[in-house]
């Protein structure tokens, strides 16, 4: 759990309840390929970091400070949760498109 507030800390954000769960529960996700369906705590702080403070990115891309990363699709995409108001919004989530720097909003259902 000390891992989890420190990523809300240093994102400056409230993560989901069902984020925190999935994380202290399980942990990583890995797909049959590899790829990071959900990232462990370390590999969210890396990636975040990545994806905001990259010149490449800052050059070529929107701004990432509204969406809060936490898997990868295996295919260079990534998918994260938007921010709203320093609060990471559990139901809308995001496809980032690395090729066309496109966000693709998906649309969940979250149950109990």
């Amino acid at each position: 759990m000390t891992d989890i507030l420190r990523l809300e800390q240093v994102f400056q954000v409230v993560l989901p309840d069902q984020l925190k769960d999935l994380l202290v529960e399980v942990g990583p996700i890995s797909g049959r390929y590899g790829e990071g369906i959900v990232w462990g705590t370390e590999e969210i702080e890396k990636q975040n970091h990545l994806m905001r403070a990259s010149a490449d990115f800052r050059s070529l891309s929107m701004s990432f400070e509204q969406l809060f990363f936490f898997g990868d699709l295996g295919n260079g995409n990534l998918v994260g949760f938007r921010i709203l108001q320093g609060e990471v919004d559990a139901l809308s989530v995001f496809k980032w498109d690395h090729e066309s720097d496109s966000r693709l909003s998906l649309y969940l259902t979250l149950e109990g």
